[in-house]
């Protein structure tokens, strides 16, 4: 696996960081790192850790999240800068007669949702709004890059991030086969990604619809470190897609 390359700083005095001004950061392989926000430039951030010592950190080695708050953080520090574009975030909303659901399906489908949004947008950038339907005679769940998902007899975290991901294109885009070749994809991006993660002879298996390690298929497959990469796979799949 591919490592940080971290650069401490040598500070004469070191300062308590309060839990308030904690954040998470993750690395583009899927590991997090507490620090608070010091400052930036546009070839990497500083942060200072629990115990008061400043880390470095390039920003090719954040994940996309990660970059988007310090481009935002080095633009609202910029007195000459103009007026950064809003990030546009995804979003969901529920179907139409939600308000007639059964109470606790409803309140499983709404519970699953924030969670997963939540999540995609922790992490990474996704444009898009997608519509979450209340769906019983559905087995399990499913989706298409409309933007449809239905929940049938699944619904939980876990699913919503998987079905979110074919909203985003995963199995459901157009070039989805084109980067397919005997059960393998070819995309380079992901490729990369994947090989971050588990080593230069990774290979990432497809079908038609889906793919693995890191898709996130099952629910044993879920864990807090699959679910960072899960979504990171997902970006690096839609930029060999050409997906904006």
């Amino acid at each position: 696996m591919k490592m940080f390359p971290f650069l401490l700083l040598v500070a004469g005095l070191v300062l308590p960081v309060s839990a308030d001004d904690l954040r998470t950061w993750v690395s583009n392989d899927g590991r997090p790192i507490e620090g608070s926000y010091l400052r930036a430039n546009s070839e990497g951030v500083v942060i200072r850790r629990k115990g008061g010592k400043e880390l470095s950190i390039p920003l090719k080695f954040l994940s996309a999240a990660d970059r988007d708050f310090v481009a935002a953080k080095v633009a609202a520090a910029s007195p000459a800068a103009e007026e950064p574009e809003a990030r546009q975030y995804l979003k969901y909303q529920l179907s139409g007669g939600s308000e007639n659901w059964p109470e606790d399906r409803r309140k499983r489908i709404v519970e699953a949702m924030d969670a997963a949004v939540a999540f995609y947008n922790q992490h990474g950038v996704f444009k898009k709004s997608v519509t979450a339907n209340n769906s019983p005679g559905t087995p399990t769940a499913d989706a298409n890059y409309d933007g449809w998902i239905n929940f049938g007899g699944s619904i939980n975290r876990r699913t919503a991030l998987h079905e979110i991901s074919h909203t985003l294109g995963i199995g459901t885009h157009g070039n989805w086969q084109a980067n397919i070749k005997d059960g393998l994809w070819t995309g380079k991006h992901a490729l990369e990604q994947l090989r971050e993660f588990d080593g230069k002879d990774a290979v990432l298996h497809c079908d038609r619809m889906h793919f693995w390690p890191y898709g996130l298929n099952f629910d044993n497959e879920s864990s807090k470190e699959n679910d960072v990469r899960h979504v990171l796979m997902v970006a690096a799949m839609r930029k060999d897609m050409g997906i904006d």
